[in-house]
């Protein structure tokens, strides 16, 4: 995406922190190279201004993933409270993760988090609600019973990163991206 694409979803002025963090989101999944002239261009503030909110371009890259993970446990509750649903909560789980998934694609992507110990524990403190569903899913015979959990989490996340990916790029449309990350989770791909 081009920086002045991102400048007209951010038509309207950024009111706060977060939003402007939105847009930073958007400018460096599209261009990971993105300076910081480029994400304030975006945002419609001058570099000055952005440098007034984060002095580097490692502030905003860490503001950025805890905005990330901000967004992730707060939609994240929906699906583990899906306790009753037959899917045990997967598909709930599915539309929470792919609405962030340009967000969630910035801390995957960006080795920059690898050896952030704060991003790496709050990661670790929302990752266990997703195992949860997961597993639920699992004890109610939707998954075989043999799949070790870092494998259940693993292919998830790889399947919501594709989906995000696709309707971020106009593959797949928003509304079928999380029915169609249950089928291929639950069912495979492969003909039976």
């Amino acid at each position: 995406m081009s920086v002045r694409v991102a400048r007209r979803r951010s038509a309207v002025r950024l009111a706060t922190a977060a939003a402007l963090l939105d847009v930073a989101v958007e400018v460096l999944v599209a261009d990971p190279a993105a300076s910081l002239a480029e994400v304030a261009e975006a945002a419609g503030i001058g570099r000055t201004t952005l440098h007034k909110h984060y002095a580097t371009r490692d502030d905003l890259l860490r503001a950025v993933g805890h905005r990330a993970i901000d967004l992730w446990e707060q939609r994240i509750g929906t699906a583990v409270r899906a306790t009753d649903a037959p899917d045990g909560g997967i598909r709930a789980l599915a539309e929470a993760m792919i609405a962030v998934g340009p967000h969630l694609a910035f801390l995957w992507r960006n080795p920059i988090f690898d050896h952030a110990e704060d991003i790496g524990r709050r990661w670790k403190s929302v990752e266990p609600q997703a195992l949860t569903v997961l597993q639920r899913a699992r004890d109610r015979g939707l998954l075989r019973a043999e799949v070790a959990d870092h494998w259940l989490l693993q292919t998830f996340y790889s399947l919501v990163y594709v989906a995000a990916e696709s309707v971020y790029s106009g593959h797949l449309a928003p509304r079928s991206a999380p029915d169609l990350v249950v089928d291929t989770y639950t069912r495979g791909l492969g003909a039976s």
